[in-house]
């Protein structure tokens, strides 16, 4: 029965070392339900929904079909570095795998410091874990450490004990500017060389462009003709630009010729952005909140971006206060606002629309960018 549970709870996303804490909190509820003659289902689903973390998993994910041979990769090496052009998908197949593992018992967190990958994987505490660097060195140019933290990264990889594990999703022009190498196969790190992802095949690319069209209401006679392009060409390959191409189809001129919808899809998605911050007022603070507030990996509620946007007097953690310390009885309740912030009607009319054109993802209860714009 246990063995069952803890299946069960993994397929939750709950890591190998919670299980025990999990099913004493589980138990809990089923004696009290027992005493009390309660309801059993809710509490056990709010405790499982509060329990599991998010997944790491990209919304919507289109399995390639090469996923399972770069898990044996990831297991049996303890290391995966993903390699490539910008916008062919290097994030969301690392996430995809992250996902897998997840689910399998590990603990996953996703972030671009190497120095806090390093102390993540190699602390003794802790049971599996993996680590997802995206982009460590920078997306768009090299960071200005770079060189050191491919250094750390090298000395990381030869020292990550057999229960953990390390992806990389690093773009190809960076990795090789930062490297200085002609090509990505002088940049293997130790015995570790890159695997390079690559544009997508004609059905996955029109599957792609299926759903994303969908998502992004592109219309009728816009969604046959890019399928057409798609199948009788081969310049719409990469994942991003398919989807990129799908949240800027309004953008696109009304006669648009071929080369000129291909060069939409590789424009600067920076551009994009600075577009829809000249939508308006609402449009231009939320999204330089979500800047300020957000990683490529962390995100932020609703309410601290409302509270950087709006602003307010109240601070309530930083309120100055005398207590008494105990080491027992419940866990005194968090700092709470007088009025909690919110946004206004015009600025969460703005959210909501760069939700839908999946600007921004809306990850449990936080929100961050879909893309390192």
């Amino acid at each position: 029965m246990e063995v069952r549970l803890q299946a069960a709870l993994r397929a939750q996303r709950i890591d190998s070392q919670s299980l025990r804490g999990a099913i004493a909190h589980l138990t809990d509820i089923v004696s009290h339900a027992k005493r009390t003659q309660s309801d059993i289902i809710a509490p056990i689903m709010e405790r499982i929904r509060r329990l599991a973390p998010d997944t790491v998993a990209a919304p919507g994910y289109l399995l390639r079909g090469s996923e399972g041979n770069l898990i044996d990769v990831l297991n049996s090496q303890l290391v995966l570095l993903l390699s490539g052009q910008p916008r062919t998908g290097k994030t969301w197949i690392a996430r995809e795998i992250a996902s897998a593992l997840q689910m399998a018992g590990f603990e996953v967190r996703v972030g671009q410091h190497v120095d806090e990958a390093e102390r993540f994987l190699t602390e003794a505490a802790g049971g599996e874990r993996l680590y997802l660097l995206d982009d460590p060195l920078g997306s768009r140019e090299p960071l200005p450490g770079a060189s050191a933290s491919l250094a750390t990264l090298r000395g990381l990889i030869g020292r990550i004990p057999r229960n953990r594990r390390l992806i990389v999703a690093q773009s190809e022009p960076v990795l090789l500017q930062a490297t200085h190498q002609p090509s990505i196969e002088n940049c293997s790190l130790g015995t570790h060389g890159w695997v390079v992802v690559g544009g997508l095949t004609h059905d996955l690319a029109l599957a792609v462009w299926s759903r994303a069209s969908e998502v992004h209401s592109v219309p009728n006679d816009l969604r046959r003709r890019l399928e057409a392009l798609i199948m009788d060409g081969e310049e719409l390959r990469d994942v991003g630009a398919i989807t990129y191409l799908a949240q800027i189809h309004a953008q696109l001129p009304p006669n648009a010729s071929d080369a000129e919808i291909i060069r939409q899809a590789r424009s600067d998605a920076f551009d994009f952005v600075v577009q829809l911050a000249e939508k308006g007022p609402a449009y231009e603070s939320l999204l330089r909140a979500v800047a300020l507030a957000t990683t490529n990996s962390t995100g932020a509620s609703d309410t601290e971006l409302s509270f950087i946007i709006n602003g307010g007097d109240e601070e309530p953690g930083l309120v100055p206060e005398l207590g008494v310390w105990s080491f027992s009885g419940d866990t005194p309740p968090l700092p709470q606002y007088g009025v909690e912030p919110s946004f206004t009607e015009d600025q969460m009319a703005a959210l909501n629309a760069l939700q839908r054109r999946r600007v921004v993802d809306e990850v449990g209860d936080l929100t961050l960018f879909s893309h390192p714009y």
